[in-house]
């Protein structure tokens, strides 16, 4: 954009100095043409019967040699008399001035010369006067060569002074922004989960912004540390009081014992529900990413020992350094839901597979796909999971609450989950999180 607007700008001063040298020019050369007009009355004489003579010597060369460009005419009544100069040439007819008069001409298609005409009267010794009209004829060649010089430098010139400006504005536009190139690498490192804040020096401009950057990313681990600590301290909070409704309802009738008993029940789940799916959506913007492929095996490790009857295999196949940016706790989450669903449902294989999403980001999202050779699951009841906002029953055991808990946090990271028909038999549930 600036170096458009620069080379617009020495366009346009080079067309305004092209135009007003050349109308210099111009105003040069009639000045001059005049002058040859007083060289040619200089040289002039009128006999006491009004006949004109002009004399051989005319005071510049140039109206002696022909074919030169220069041409005078000076002639009265039906007498004409032309320089050396015009030789051989037939000078346009001009029409005669009253003494006095001047008039001046650029070049035109039925003209062809510059000219200055300039009208006199000349008085004989009986007192009688002699009208004459001296014209001076150019060829504009010498005139066109000459402007056409001149902008030929001044081309020349404009472009040596554009490249110099270009060099210069990208110097300093270079100089300008390298401190945000280091804060936008420094930033990228955040993204990336190499670094953990904003190091090094910045110049005075830029320091504010990384000071409040650095000072925003606290803010935002702490309050993250304060909002955990806050859900621990419910959580403990309130197992008090509810072991001591529990121990409670001893004293009381047998049936109302069994009503408390279960409502203490349903509010012990329900609080831990809410508390952990709370945790789960509050993550952190620029958190550090994890290894997904050893938190996959230590899930498939202990579930392998949970179903340890079933005997099932696993094989899995995740790219090597496949990295999930978001919160350790969620990706354990992730996984350990699917793949208990997977283990549960499954009768003696289950496969996983996981990749990059979007490698060319700064921050890859990542795809995983969790099959079994289960039974699987019908299409009416994953339609109706799939709705955004609407589970099934909390408390129903199987593709109930693990699998609301995956979808709202594959939602948080801005992802989606879908199933197909696995080739091992069962279901095969794939999701994806974008990159950032």
């Amino acid at each position: 954009m600036a170096t458009g607007v620069l080379v617009i700008a020495l366009a346009a001063v080079g067309a305004a100095l092209s135009a007003a040298h050349e109308r210099a020019a111009v105003n040069s050369l009639r000045e001059r043409m005049e002058s040859y007009v007083y060289l040619v009355l200089t040289a002039s004489e009128v006999d006491e019967i009004g006949s004109v003579k002009v004399d051989e010597d005319l005071g510049d060369p140039r109206l002696t040699q022909p074919g030169s460009g220069i041409y005078a005419h000076l002639h009265h009544g039906d007498a004409h008399w032309s320089s050396p100069s015009a030789l051989g040439l037939r000078l346009p007819e001009l029409p005669g001035l009253i003494a006095g008069e001047t008039v001046f001409q650029e070049p035109t298609p039925a003209l062809g010369y510059f000219a200055f005409r300039y009208g006199i009267a000349w008085q004989l010794n009986d007192e009688s006067v002699v009208p004459m009209t001296v014209s001076i004829l150019v060829d504009p060649a010498a005139l066109e060569e000459q402007v056409a010089a001149f902008r030929q430098g001044l081309v020349r010139s404009l472009t040596a002074a554009g490249i110099i400006l270009v060099m210069a504005q990208s110097l300093m536009i270079a100089l300008a922004f390298r401190p945000l190139r280091r804060v936008a690498e420094d930033v990228a490192m955040i993204e990336s989960g190499r670094s953990a804040r904003l190091e090094g020096d910045y110049p005075t401009e830029i320091e504010p912004l990384a000071r409040n950057v650095n000072r925003l990313l606290e803010t935002e681990k702490a309050n993250q540390e304060r909002y955990r600590n806050a859900l621990d301290s419910l959580a403990h909070s309130l197992k008090t009081p509810l072991a001591v409704i529990r121990a409670g309802v001893w004293v009381e009738g047998e049936d109302a014992r069994n009503a408390i008993d279960k409502a203490a029940e349903d509010m012990n789940h329900l609080i831990s529900t809410r508390l952990q799916r709370a945790a789960a959506l509050t993550r952190r913007t620029l958190a550090e990413p994890v290894e997904v492929a050893p938190q996959a095996e230590r899930v498939i490790a202990s579930l392998q020992k949970v179903y340890s009857h079933k005997m099932i295999s696993a094989d899995v196949n995740i790219e090597p350094g496949l990295k999930f940016y978001g919160e350790k706790r969620d990706l354990l989450e992730l996984m350990g839901n699917l793949f208990d669903n997977a283990f549960k449902y499954g009768d003696s294989a289950v496969r996983v597979a996981a990749g990059v999403l979007g490698a060319d980001r700064t921050r890859p999202g990542l795809w995983m796909t969790v099959e079994d050779d289960g039974p699987g699951i019908d299409s009416e009841s994953w339609a109706r999971l799939l709705q955004r906002g609407v589970r099934g029953d909390e408390r129903v055991e199987g593709y109930g609450l693990g699998l609301a808990i995956v979808l709202e946090l594959v939602s948080a990271y801005g992802g989606d989950i879908s199933l197909s028909k696995s080739k091992l038999g069962g279901a095969s549930l794939r999701l994806e999180i974008a990159p950032t």
